[in-house]
């Protein structure tokens, strides 16, 4: 399998699980949606990025620039490595290694 399609389906799916988690520990139906929504749209994009779609790979770029745009601040407001950290760093190394992909 490729780089890409790996990296941005592992980041989808810790979304999805983070969403789960957020649900379980606090009851936040609002993580529940927009984790199912983001990791969703990121497990798409591996779909099409396996496919040869550019748009997958413009739809993962956009989706982990939104999230971490969303807890960036987050972290430096409050040093939290679950989940602020984890997301910051999953999402700039599926943005590298998406946009690496993109210029190839």
């Amino acid at each position: 399998m490729d780089l890409p399609v790996i990296v941005t389906g592992i980041f989808g799916a810790f979304v999805i699980f983070g969403g789960v988690m957020g649900y379980v520990k606090a009851s936040s139906k609002a993580s529940l949606i927009a984790g199912g929504i983001t990791g969703g749209l990121l497990l798409l994009s591996a779909f099409l990025i396996a496919r040869n779609y550019a748009a997958g790979i413009i739809l993962g770029i956009v989706v982990s620039l939104l999230l971490v745009g969303q807890f960036g601040p987050s972290l430096f407001k409050k040093f939290k490595v679950m989940p602020n950290l984890l997301v910051v760093i999953l999402g700039v190394i599926t943005v590298v290694t998406l946009a690496a992909s993109f210029y190839q």
